[in-house]
């Protein structure tokens, strides 16, 4: 951060001297100074002093004298110049300026200068508080003259970049005092910058601070988390009724599911399994359904989403550009989809540079730059040097208001800027606005319930730090910091499931790993059901040369969640399915395109079994693996696609564009301006 600071130089106005003409010098010298009364600086400025002789007809003037630390200078007769000294103070000093008569040396007079060490706010940790619980603590503050104007800083500084952060929700900083107060009304912790200014001007600020509030009271139902896929996937239109299956975790007594928002009913098998009722109407025509659970509870939160299609199956896949392909976003690398202005149509939002760009669907494969657009994202106080460049994008509820917002994380800030939506396509920060990452730069985020109280948490993949910590979530865009993921390398991805069937969410990270060092790998961390881990016994799990992406999915339809791993280095992708023995077991290498980066599952045909979208950097082109129910894919017969935006495809995101019951897909594409491809399935 580059901080412009001044320092005020007290400057004391000269009084006129009036010298007595009368009296045949009979009337006694006298000496005054200007300024008459003490003096209090701060270390680092300087005080003018000016002396003036009354009926001193010699005009010989004074000579000046200090008594205490410090230095005359700049004396020019009847103006001295005082400058306090140069070490670094401690506690406040005191010096004495003394001008005395020359022709009389018996008349003097003498100024007291209290030297204060300049304003600084220390190191310092601020104490916890707790939700509902009265907060009342003073920044410390050495130095300074007072009175003092305290603030917190949230806004744009000198490189142009803005900064975030604030206190608790419910306290505030008296800006007299520097003294935090008041009860606070969510948990999380509060990244902030304190600046205070005495009362010469002169200015310090101290931007690693920070407060955490504990949450209290009973957590709430957990959020439900889907695995893939749906049993069906897809439905040709006109289908009768049918029983949906849907498996996952974190379901309770009550729980529903919703077709396109709209609750049907549904049948609490377990803790992972419901079925619900489709009626007829709901699939009478071709479409996409957009796929939730929702637990009971006061502010009950949405699963992910996973997506249904209303269309018959195909023997391959094609794609082709869409009308306004490609989208224009400069330095594209994240891509995420949402409805998020609830009309029924997939959005986009894209990270670009240094903001996030939103695009709403208009249900034709065509999409349009929300007014807000771009958003510029802010660096977290605590590490603005470096531009808060983003790339990984995540979508979930953060504040449990039942309109989805999204997380970005920022490659050098060793953060996440979270945005709630609005449910109209628009978006605020919230009141935290920073999820430390702990780490850079972050190559991947997952938003998943890891300690099932009823709100999102975020788990991290930093790539060169190598620390994949999970942060944990309590419903107002804030977080506070909980368990580390297991990695092998240089986590470069994540996903989430419940791989071990004990209820609680786990995470698989993927590393890269060098000729130097190796590393490459998987490393299963089981979750605790609190927001830590335990690192699986079979783990970490050697394989590949370089992994670059990761996705997880039911692929031979045994009820338990499966691996897709790229790797760049051999430009393959590994199938690992889950054993009886709870082991993942490397079943199939695939050759695909050149340094694959980015892999989804979905279920492209719509013949009920989950396929693969790969996108291969290095020879621009997209693979599609179609699944064939037993673990096993098949290239499809045109692929690999090319990747339509004019450079090598770096992210993948899949839903129904246009309605017409097949996934199509957004590819961003690194090609030196930044584009994204829409390509709509044929």
């Amino acid at each position: 951060m580059v901080r412009v600071r001044f320092c005020a130089t007290a400057v004391f106005v000269v009084a006129t001297a009036m010298l007595a003409a009368c009296g045949g010098g009979s009337t006694p010298i006298s000496v005054s100074l200007s300024p008459s009364s003490p003096q209090e600086i701060d270390q680092g400025e300087t005080a003018a002093i000016v002396a003036t002789v009354m009926n001193d007809t010699s005009t010989k003037g004074v000579s000046w004298t200090l008594t205490g630390p410090g230095s005359l200078s700049d004396s020019t007769g009847p103006s001295v110049t005082y400058s306090p000294p140069t070490t670094n103070l401690t506690s406040s000093q005191q010096a004495t300026v003394t001008a005395t008569s020359v022709a009389n040396p018996k008349k003097s007079a003498s100024l007291q200068i209290t030297v204060n060490a300049a304003p600084q706010i220390p190191l310092q940790t601020l104490a916890n508080g707790s939700v509902g619980a009265p907060y009342d603590q003073p920044i410390t503050l050495t130095g300074g003259a007072s009175p003092f104007q305290w603030s917190v800083y949230n806004g744009p500084i000198e490189t142009g970049f803005a900064v975030a952060g604030a206190v608790p929700d419910g306290l505030q900083m008296n800006p007299s005092t520097g003294v935090i107060s008041g009860t606070p009304t969510g948990a999380g912790t509060w990244y902030f910058e304190a600046t205070v200014t005495d009362a010469t001007g002169a200015f310090a600020f101290n931007p690693l601070l920070s407060i955490q509030i504990t949450p209290t009271g009973p957590a709430g139902n957990p959020v439900p988390f889907l695995n893939q896929p749906l049993v069906p996937t897809a439905v040709s239109p006109g289908n009768p009724g049918f029983t949906l299956k849907v498996n996952g975790t974190g379901f309770v007594s009550g729980a529903t599911i919703n077709f396109n928002r709209t609750p049907l009913a549904t049948t609490f098998v377990d803790a992972e399994h419901l079925t619900a009722a489709v009626p007829a109407a709901a699939v009478a025509n071709a479409g996409t359904a957009t796929v939730t659970a929702v637990n009971p509870g006061v502010a009950a939160a949405q699963s992910n989403v996973v997506y249904f299609q209303v269309g018959a199956p195909q023997a391959t896949v094609s794609f082709a550009a869409a009308a306004n392909s490609p989208l224009q976003v400069p330095e594209s690398l994240g891509v995420a989809i949402a409805d998020f202005n609830e009309d029924g149509k997939p959005d986009l939002v894209v990270t670009g540079a240094v903001s996030v760009f939103v695009f709403l669907g208009k249900g034709d494969g065509t999409f349009a730059l929300t007014p807000a657009s771009p958003i510029r994202v802010p660096s977290p106080p605590y590490d603005d040097f470096a531009s808060p460049h983003v790339g990984p994008i995540v979508v979930g509820d953060f504040n449990n208001s039942g309109h989805l917002g999204f997380a970005v994380g920022e490659f050098q800030n060793e953060a996440a800027i979270i945005l709630l939506g609005n449910g109209d396509g628009t978006f605020v920060f919230s009141s935290a606005e920073i999820a430390n990452a702990l780490g850079q730069p972050i190559s991947s985020m997952e938003a998943a319930d890891f300690n099932a109280d009823g709100n999102l948490d975020l788990a991290f993949a930093n790539q060169i730090s190598g620390v994949s910590p999970v942060v944990l979530g309590y419903g107002k865009g804030a977080f506070n910091t909980a368990g580390d993921l297991f990695t092998t390398g240089f986590p470069t991805g994540a996903a989430v499931g419940d791989f071990n069937g004990d209820g609680k969410l786990d995470t698989v990270v993927a590393s890269g790993g060098s000729t130097v060092t190796g590393g490459s790998g998987l490393a299963v961390s089981l979750g605790n059901g609190d927001g830590t881990f335990t690192q699986e016994s079979t783990s970490p799990i050697l394989l590949g040369t370089s992994l670059s992406a990761i996705v997880t999915g039911d692929f031979n339809g045994d009820g338990k969640l499966d691996l897709a791993v790229t790797d760049s280095g051999s430009n393959t992708v590994f199938i690992l399915l889950r054993n009886d023995d709870g082991t993942f077991g490397l079943t199939s290498i695939i050759p695909v395109g050149k340094e694959p980066e980015s892999i989804i599952a979905a279920d492209f045909n719509n013949d009920g079994k989950l396929d693969l979208a790969i996108a291969n950097l290095g020879d621009s082109t997209i693979t599609v693996l179609l699944g064939n129910g037993d673990g096993t894919f098949t290239p499809a017969s045109g692929s690999p696609y090319a990747s339509g935006g004019g450079g090598g495809p770096f992210q993948l995101a899949a839903a129904d564009f246009n309605g017409d019951g097949k996934l199509d897909l957004a590819v961003v594409n690194l090609n030196g301006t930044g584009t994204v491809s829409i390509l709509l399935q044929q």
